[in-house]
C-alpha cells in the first residue's frame, strides 16, 4: 500500500530512548509544560443524565484506582481552582460528577499536577453537556422541550509515554480505555500518542504544532473539548439555522442537514459510534473492509474500538507514516469533514494548526491517489442506514437474495435485484462505501 512498510518501526521505548529530549520542554525554573503522553479522548451522549454521571464517576473511580499514587491535584468546577487536593479535595470531585443539576454542565480534573501551569503526567477530565430545565420556545415559534441536551459530552485520559512503554503500562492504558467504553454512551473519539500540555495551555501551542508536524504519529489534542460538535450532527426545518421552525438533535430524513457529523481522524485507537458504524454500512461490512491480521476490532458498548497495530507509533521521520494507521484510514476516511475548523485558536505571528493547517494535517495519512472527500448532502437522505449489518451487502458483491434492495448511496436507488447479480457501487457518494439493505417491504 505504501512505502513506508519498508522503513524502521520504533517501539514506544525505542522512541523515547532517541527522541525524549525533543518530545520535552523544561523551563529554566525547572517547570515541565511539554511532554509525550498516550491520550484517550471519548466523546459521549446524555452526559446531563444522572445514569451517564454515574458511569463517569466510575471512570474516574477506576482511574484513581490504576493510577491514585500519582495524582495530586485537580478542579472540581470550571471556574474552580486548580490545586493541591486533599481526600476531602478529592471527594468534592466526585460529588460534583452526580451531584451536579442536569442545567449546570460538570467540568471537573484529576490530576498529577498541582497547578495549571505544569503539564501533569497522569490527568482525566471531563466536560458534560447541559439540559433545557423547562420547555424553551423561541420567539419564531419554535419549541424545544424540557430535557433536551445541548450537545455531546466529552472525557479524556492521558498516561505518560515512559509508562507506555512497558507491556504493563501499555496494557494498564488499554484497560482504562474499555472500562471507559463500557461504562459510557459513546458516540466517537480516538487514542494515541500526543504532546502533553498544562491545563494552561494557550501559550504552548505553537510546540503542540511544531512536535505533529514532525512525528506524524502525535494527535493534536489541546483543544479536544471542542471537537465535540463535530461528533454531532443537527438538522432543522425552516429558512436557515437563525431561523429554524424545527429543531432536531439528530439527522432527520428529509431536513436540512445543521451538521452532518464527522469524525476527527484516525490513530493508535479510532473510536466510532453507531452513527458512523451505520455511515459505513453498518459493523459486519465493516469488520471485512479492516480484516488484516495486524487489525484488531472491538464491540464494547455503543461503539467499535478499531486499533491499528499492536503499540502506538511515533511516526518519527525515519519511520515515515504508520502503515497501520494509514491502512485504516483508507478505509474510513470518507467519515472526516472535507472542510474541518481550526484545531487551535488564533496565534498571532506564530505557526499554528489554522483552519488551512489543520485540513492539511487531518490528512496527513491519505494516499497520493486518495479522492476528493464528499460534502455534506444539504437534506438527510430519506434511506438512513441500519445498524443491523445482517441485511446489508457491499457494493460490487452478489445479491444473496432475490428482492427489491436499496442503498443511501443514492437517492431513489430502490430496485429489484435477482439472486447472484452484482449489487453496484454508488461512486462519489456522501455515504462514502455503498451498501445495499433489504426492503421491508419487499413488493413494487
Amino acid at each position: 500500500m505504501t512505502s513506508s512498510t519498508s522503513k524502521a518501526i520504533l517501539t514506544p521505548a525505542q522512541a523515547l530512548a532517541r527522541y525524549r529530549d525533543a518530545l520535552n520542554l523544561r523551563l529554566s525554573d525547572d517547570r515541565t509544560v511539554v511532554l509525550p503522553g498516550l491520550i484517550a479522548t471519548v466523546f459521549f451522549e446524555r452526559g446531563s443524565t444522572p445514569a451517564v454521571r454515574s458511569g463517569i464517576l466510575a471512570c474516574f473511580d477506576r482511574f484513581e484506582h490504576l493510577f491514585g499514587e500519582h495524582l495530586k491535584g485537580g478542579k472540581d468546577s470550571d471556574l474552580g481552582k486548580f490545586n493541591k487536593r486533599t481526600a476531602k479535595g478529592v471527594e468534592s470531585i466526585r460529588r460534583a460528577i452526580t451531584e451536579t443539576p442536569p442545567w449546570q454542565e460538570v467540568s471537573v480534573v484529576r490530576s498529577s499536577a498541582t497547578d495549571q501551569d505544569t503539564a501533569a503526567e497522569y490527568a482525566i477530565a471531563t466536560l458534560t453537556a447541559t439540559a433545557l430545565p423547562e420547555d424553551y420556545v423561541s420567539p419564531t415559534g419554535m419549541r424545544i422541550a424540557k430535557g433536551q441536551e445541548s450537545g455531546l459530552s466529552y472525557l479524556k485520559f492521558h498516561v505518560p509515554m515512559d509508562l507506555v512503554a512497558a507491556a504493563h503500562g501499555l496494557a494498564q492504558y488499554e484497560e482504562m480505555l474499555r472500562f471507559v467504553c463500557a461504562q459510557l454512551p459513546v458516540r466517537g473519539g480516538y487514542g494515541g500518542l500526543s504532546p502533553i500540555l498544562p491545563f494552561s495551555f494557550h501559550q504552548y501551542l505553537p510546540q503542540e504544532w511544531t512536535l505533529a508536524q514532525r512525528f506524524s504519529g502525535l494527535e493534536i489534542d489541546s483543544y479536544a473539548f471542542s471537537q465535540s460538535q463535530e461528533y454531532d450532527p443537527v438538522s432543522y426545518e425552516g429558512e436557515s439555522m437563525s431561523k429554524m421552525d424545527a429543531f432536531y438533535d439528530y439527522l432527520k430524513p428529509g431536513a436540512k442537514v445543521g451538521r452532518y457529523g464527522y469524525i476527527k481522524g484516525v490513530n493508535w485507537y479510532t473510536l466510532l459510534g453507531e452513527l458512523f458504524i451505520d455511515r459505513m454500512g453498518g459493523e459486519r461490512i465493516l469488520r471485512t473492509l479492516l480484516a488484516r491480521s495486524d487489525i484488531a476490532v472491538e464491540r464494547i458498548g455503543q461503539c467499535l474500538l478499531i486499533r491499528a497495530g499492536e503499540f502506538p507509533r511515533l511516526g518519527a521521520p525515519e519511520e515515515g507514516l504508520p502503515e497501520p494507521y494509514v491502512f485504516v484510514n483508507s478505509v474510513i476516511r470518507v467519515l472526516r469533514n472535507p472542510a474541518p475548523d481550526a484545531l487551535h485558536t488564533y496565534v498571532p505571528d506564530l505557526p499554528s494548526a489554522n483552519a488551512k493547517a489543520t485540513r492539511v494535517w487531518e490528512a496527513r495519512f491519505d494516499l497520493p491517489d486518495a479522492a476528493p472527500l464528499s460534502s455534506a448532502p444539504a437534506v438527510v437522505p430519506a434511506v438512513a442506514a441500519s445498524s443491523d449489518g445482517t441485511r446489508s451487502i457491499m457494493g460490487g458483491e452478489p445479491c444473496p437474495e432475490a428482492g427489491w434492495w436499496h442503498t443511501p448511496a443514492k437517492a431513489g436507488s430502490r430496485r429489484y435485484f435477482s439472486a447472484g447479480e452484482t449489487m453496484p457501487v454508488i461512486e462519489g457518494s456522501q455515504w462514502g462505501v455503498t451498501f445495499w439493505q433489504k426492503s421491508t417491504d419487499d413488493t413494487a
